[in-house]
């Protein structure tokens, strides 16, 4: 039988469940500011129907959309009025409207519409919903949740743009694949 006390059996204990520089990927920590530099598939195109779909990416709580006219949207969940999840809103011809006071915001956080504001209000100018670029690429949208000076262009993957069928499809352990 060998001697447990010169091997490397049990001696593990030492080291951390998780290197959080590693595994945190949450705004402001190094491995979260380094995976925002690059486009994140966020979800299926085919899941973006009539309702808003509610994301969780990099440690964010996000909605992406699909409004009337054709534009993917990824914003922030929560809307920048009250906090009322925009998951709950209502897809439009140019955003999503949030549930609770009716506040419209276009793919790029702008606020369009504020019901019960004068027209002339300066107000809706003032405000911005968070957001991030999106695009759409062979059934998968992404996001780039970086800085805007920082974006590159979306690559085009190899594995993707082989003339064979792309299938796209969720694996519930994993996330999009």
């Amino acid at each position: 039988m060998a001697d447990d006390q010169q091997s490397g059996y049990g001696r593990n204990a030492m080291v951390p469940e998780e290197d959080a520089t590693l595994t945190h990927v949450s705004f402001g920590t190094p491995m979260g500011e380094l995976m925002r530099r690059y486009w994140q598939p966020v979800c299926m195109s085919s899941e973006l129907a009539d309702l808003p779909k509610h994301l969780k990416i990099l440690g964010e709580e996000l909605v992406a959309y699909r409004d009337k006219s054709g534009k993917v949207g990824v914003l922030g969940a929560h809307c920048c009025h009250r906090g009322t999840s925009l998951e709950y809103g209502r897809i439009e011809e140019n955003g999503l409207r949030c549930c609770y006071h009716g506040w419209y915001f276009n793919e790029e956080g702008k606020c369009l519409d504020q019901p019960g504001e004068p027209d002339d209000s300066p107000y809706k100018d003032e405000v911005r919903q968070p957001w991030y670029p999106a695009e759409e690429y062979r059934g998968l949208v992404f996001a780039y949740m970086g800085p805007l000076d920082k974006k590159p262009l979306l690559p085009r993957y190899d594995v993707l743009e082989d003339d064979a069928e792309c299938l796209a499809y969720r694996n519930y352990s994993r996330g999009v694949v």
